[in-house]
C-alpha cells in the first residue's frame, strides 16, 4: 500500500501556503494521486480555512468531512481523478 500523498504548510506564512497548496494540489491531480493529506497545523486555523476556501474553488476536490481524522491538524482531501485517456490529454 503507497503511503499517503502529503502537502505541508504548517508554518507557513498566509501567500507562500496558498501557492504552495495550489502547485502541490495540481501536481497530485496530473500524477493522478486520488486522496491528499494537507498539513496545516493548529494554531488558529487561519490555514485551515485558507485550504477550505480554496479547495472550494476547484471542481476537481472533495474535502473528506465524512471520514475522522485523527490529526486536527490536517484535512484529507480525494482528488476527483478521470480515466486515463482524458487525464492524458489534459496533460498534453
Amino acid at each position: 500500500m503507497r503511503p499517503l500523498a502529503q502537502i505541508y504548510i504548517r508554518q507557513m506564512r498566509f501567500d507562500e501556503a496558498r501557492n504552495k497548496l495550489l502547485s502541490e494540489i495540481e501536481q497530485h491531480f496530473f500524477a493522478g494521486e486520488s486522496e491528499v493529506e494537507i498539513v496545516h497545523g493548529i494554531g488558529n486555523y487561519v490555514l485551515r480555512k485558507m485550504v477550505i476556501a480554496e479547495l472550494a474553488k476547484l471542481d476537481y476536490v472533495r474535502i473528506n468531512s465524512d471520514n475522522y481524522n485523527m490529526n486536527p491538524g490536517s484535512l484529507k482531501v480525494t482528488l476527483l481523478i478521470p480515466d486515463a485517456g482524458l487525464l492524458d490529454s489534459y496533460r498534453g
